[in-house]
C-alpha cells in the first residue's frame, strides 16, 4: 500500500480510537460508590448514608438548629460553552403540608451571591428524581462574576411545624457540551474516501501504461493487416 494511504488510514484509526467525551468536571460526584463527601464544602446537617454501592450524600433540615443545609463545590467553567448537569436523588419528609413544606434546590452561585436556579421542588412526599439540567453559556455570560459553585440546598419552610426533610443524592456529573466541532466519524469517513480515491488513481497510473501500449500495438497490427 502507498505510504500516503497508510498514513491516512493510521490517522483515521487514531481518530476512531480517541475518546471524544470528557470526564465529569465534578470531583467525588459518584456518592453511591464513593460513600464520601470529602471533596465537597458542607454546611449544616450534611452526611453520608448507606453501604458501598448504595450510598448517598444526605442533606437534612428540622426546626431546631438545622433549618438550612448545603453541599457545594467550586467550578471552573469556560466562556462560550454549554454544560449538562446529571443528578440522581430523592427526597423525603415526615409531614406533608403544601403551606408549611420544606424545599430543595440545585443552583449555581457566584462570589457576588448571584445565583442561577437549575432545579426546585417543594418536598411534599417521598419522591425520586433523575435530572439532566442544561447550563447555557448565554446565561452564564450575563454575569460579571464567573467564579461559580454548584450548590445543593435545602431549607426548612416553617420553623414550628416539627417537620424533618431529607435529600439523598446518589450521583452528580457535570460535562461540557461540544457543539462547534465536526463529528469525528464523518471526518474519518472523509479521510477514508480520499484514501480510496488516491489508491484508485495510483492503480490507474501503474496499470495504465501497459494497457495503452497494448492498445497502440493492436492498432498498428490492425492497420498493417488492413493495408
Amino acid at each position: 500500500m502507498n505510504k500516503t494511504v497508510k498514513h491516512i488510514v493510521l490517522a483515521s484509526s487514531i481518530l476512531l480510537a480517541t475518546p471524544q467525551a470528557m470526564g465529569s468536571m465534578l470531583t467525588g460526584g459518584d456518592f453511591a460508590n464513593n460513600c464520601s463527601i470529602a471533596d465537597w464544602d458542607q454546611f449544616g446537617n450534611v452526611g453520608v448514608s448507606g453501604a458501598p454501592g448504595n450510598c448517598a450524600a444526605t442533606l437534612s433540615v428540622d426546626d431546631v438548629i438545622d433549618f438550612e443545609t448545603e453541599l457545594s463545590q467550586g467550578l471552573s467553567l469556560s466562556s462560550g460553552i454549554d454544560y449538562t448537569l446529571n443528578v440522581d436523588f430523592s427526597v423525603d419528609t415526615t409531614m406533608s403540608d403544601p403551606i408549611l413544606d420544606d424545599w430543595f434546590s440545585i443552583s449555581l452561585l457566584n462570589q457576588d451571591f448571584e445565583f442561577i436556579e437549575l432545579f426546585y421542588t417543594d418536598i411534599l412526599s417521598a419522591q425520586s428524581f433523575s435530572e439532566s439540567l442544561t447550563i447555557a453559556a448565554s446565561d452564564l455570560a450575563s454575569y460579571a462574576n464567573q467564579d461559580w459553585s454548584l450548590s445543593f440546598y435545602m431549607f426548612d419552610g416553617f420553623e414550628a411545624d416539627s417537620n424533618q426533610s431529607t435529600a439523598f443524592i446518589t450521583f452528580a456529573s457535570l460535562d461540557s457540551v461540544v457543539t462547534d466541532v465536526p463529528a469525528p466519524a464523518g471526518f474519518v469517513l472523509l479521510l477514508l474516501g480520499f484514501a480510496g480515491l488516491f489508491t484508485r488513481k495510483a492503480l490507474a497510473r501503474s496499470n495504465g501504461r501497459p494497457s495503452q501500449k497494448a492498445a497502440v500495438s493492436w492498432a498498428n497490427l490492425n492497420g498493417g493487416i488492413n493495408q
